[in-house]
């Protein structure tokens, strides 16, 4: 297996060395590859736990890339750290409006990995979530144009390809179905996942990404090849709604329909001020809800009841009492600990004492997107992360070109989505998430 693994990281790296952005694009394709996981260990060191860090294929893919990068611009280097508090001021400096955010949000999550038993399982999910997540999307920002950002969305949707095809055998043929979970759950496909929803939170911003495709290469491209690229790109919204319907992820399909709905008011009502107060209108009722909704009276027995639609949509059936017990639980560990939180790994562990269904597992994280970022990371967290959702939602509103405003409405879609889910907290999402950024960032480029 480590020869494969050795293999593989050389043919990558020669790749990289010989076509770095193709590289690049390569790595929305190789995203469920965090699922190959080892443990690096390097002899004495491992023993005083410096390289025995928690590591995946996916990881490995990164620091390549950043390595490689790294030599190209050797040259570079000594003058990157001349006048550094100046150039970090410079107004020139692409990543001038999210800077103290991104660096709030990196000393927050490192903070967060001393708050729990498992130190070293807390460092690997910050290498992760965050060093790696955001060194990708540096790369991203610094070596690609306009002209370059829909590749990214072209391997996105080849994997929708790929990942649809492990569905369809897994539904006709009823094998190779791993849930992770604690509840059986016949019938839903997992796909290249551990869980049926993992396929909800990856496919719900390729499925809005594939519009800048589909408008683009509908008015850029001509004669058979605009014909394929249509056929393709509607392929990708088709399958990708299949895809989670056959995983039953509900907040998928609930936050495509709100999303959709979002892009047809925004196109009809196209007031910038407008579309801002909505769109922070959402980032609102995300942050609000988990402290005004009550704790059901009792959790039903899983498999017992057949909840209708009204009581989906309002969180009355199994799914929705077992979030809203959670929320509760939540906040009123919050509420004795609201600067630190429980830590980047320590949730499971600090809950144990709020926990009041027996016969209900505790979940990794609160399924929540504002509880997951505040439990995990601390108030400071919560706050970098709010600071960089109303910071990206003001810049994407103040100028609404067509890329900018799909890119509004996958974050809307996530964050909507994140009222019940954990859009962040997984390799591939947090990769996701910093993609949104990124694709702003590269459209802003002259």
């Amino acid at each position: 297996m480590m020869y494969l693994l050795i293999a593989f990281y050389i043919l990558f790296g020669f790749l990289a060395w010989k076509n770095f952005r193709f590289a690049l694009y390569s790595v929305f394709l190789l995203l469920p590859t965090y699922r190959v996981q080892f443990s690096l260990s390097a002899g004495v060191l491992t023993k005083v736990g410096l390289f025995n860090l928690p590591f995946n294929l996916l990881s490995g893919i990164i620091w390549i890339l950043v390595l490689i990068f790294f030599i190209q611009h050797i040259k570079s280097v000594p003058n990157l750290f001349k006048n550094f508090k100046n150039k970090l001021k410079n107004k020139n400096n692409i990543f001038i409006f999210f800077r103290w955010t991104i660096i709030l949000i990196v000393i927050s999550a490192y903070i967060a990995t001393f708050f729990g038993k498992d130190s070293i399982g807390a460092l690997g999910l910050f290498k992760s979530y965050f060093l790696e997540a955001i060194f990708f999307f540096v790369l991203l920002v610094l070596n690609l144009k306009k002209e370059n950002f829909k590749k990214c969305i072209y391997s996105l949707q080849i994997l929708v390809f790929l990942i649809f095809g492990v569905a369809l055998f897994q539904k006709l043929s009823g094998d190779f179905i791993f849930n992770t979970t604690n509840i059986l759950e016949q019938g839903r496909v997992t796909t290249l996942f551990g869980y049926p929803n993992a396929n909800g939170l990856i496919l719900l911003p390729i499925f809005f990404l594939t519009f800048i495709n589909l408008f683009q290469d509908n008015h850029c491209r001509a004669g058979q090849e605009k014909f394929y690229l249509r056929i393709f790109n509607i392929l990708t919204l088709i399958l990708s709604v299949i895809v989670i319907y056959w995983a039953r992820s509900e907040s998928a399909l609930v936050a495509i329909i709100a999303g959709l709905l979002l892009f047809a008011l925004f196109k009809i009502v196209k007031n910038k001020k407008f579309i801002l107060v909505i769109s922070l209108l959402v980032v609102l009722v995300a942050l609000v809800l988990p402290f005004i909704i009550k704790a059901p009276e009792k959790i039903d027995e899983p498999g017992t009841i057949h909840h209708t639609l009204k009581q989906k949509i309002f969180l009355q059936d199994l799914s929705g009492q077992i979030r809203r017990q959670m929320w509760v639980e939540t906040i009123e560990y919050l509420k004795d600990y609201p600067i630190l939180g429980a830590g980047l790994i320590g949730y499971q562990e600090k809950m144990e004492d709020y926990h009041q269904t027996d016969y209900i597992e505790i979940f990794l994280y609160p399924h929540s997107i504002w509880l997951n970022f505040w439990v995990s990371l601390g108030l400071f967290g919560l706050i970098g992360f709010l600071w960089l959702t109303i910071l990206l939602i003001v810049k994407l509103t103040q100028n609404l070109s067509k890329e900018n405003l799909i890119l509004l409405i996958t974050f809307l879609a996530i964050i909507i989505q994140g009222i019940v889910e954990v859009p962040y907290f997984k390799n591939d999402l947090a990769i996701m998430w910093w993609l949104v950024i990124a694709g702003y960032l590269i459209y802003k480029k002259k």
